[in-house]
């Protein structure tokens, strides 16, 4: 399919779910069951995002993974949902990152957290080109993440294919010292809405929690 420049006016494209955390679309929502017993939220947590059209992986530990010629999609999709944690310096040191836009500033981020007060929760899956999306917030227990993402079109004037698919990841910074081995639930969503909708619905349902009634 030849590149397109898009309009926000562009009619809605399906959408396909392959898997945890891949793109949806316009108007939609996917989910991967979030927790519900997660007590601790952030709203727009400290983070910070790569985004690549290779299709191998942006963040790894160890030697990079590569992708075996002649398997296709099949192959590049084991690099697209990624989820992994930065618990201490030494963790951070053991990250390598493609050459990418924003890389260095990645780097950096990784490199100023205080990991007694904070952990970085590494969650990298696939995105429709068309598409980019914001964090909204972050949920965790010491067993349990949920992350909530806003999905838009990106700007009218960024060329894209509307079936290709680049990697994104987004490193956040959750408040809070985890210990990765004790985490074994994960959850992410991505819906069309705002981050201030889908934030203050989080609030409201937290307080009728808090109150008593239903979720």
């Amino acid at each position: 399919m030849p590149s397109t420049t898009r309009r926000r006016t562009l009619q809605r494209v399906a959408t396909l779910l392959a898997g945890v955390g891949l793109a949806g679309c316009s108007g939609e929502s996917s989910s991967t069951y979030p927790p519900e017993t997660t007590d601790n939220v952030a709203f727009d947590p400290e983070s910070h995002s790569l985004r690549s059209s290779d299709p191998g992986p942006i963040l790894w530990a160890g030697d990079r993974p590569t992708t075996e010629p002649g398997t296709g999609d099949d192959a590049r999709r084991r690099h697209w949902t990624t989820r992994r944690f930065v618990a201490d310096a030494d963790d951070a040191a053991a990250i390598s990152i493609a050459d990418v836009d924003g890389a260095a500033d990645a780097r950096e981020f990784l490199d100023a957290t205080d990991y007694d007060a904070a952990t970085v929760y590494i969650d990298q899956a696939g995105i429709r080109e068309c598409f980019t999306q914001d964090l909204c917030h972050v949920r965790w227990s010491e067993t349990e993440v949920d992350t909530d993402y806003a999905r838009y079109y990106r700007d009218a004037d960024v060329a894209c294919e509307t079936d290709a698919r680049d990697v994104l990841v987004t490193l956040i910074r959750i408040p809070e010292a985890l210990d990765p081995d004790d985490v074994s639930s994960y959850g992410s969503s991505r819906g069309s809405g705002t981050c201030e909708r889908s934030n203050e619905h989080l609030r409201r349902r937290r307080n009728r929690s808090d109150d008593g009634g239903a979720r």
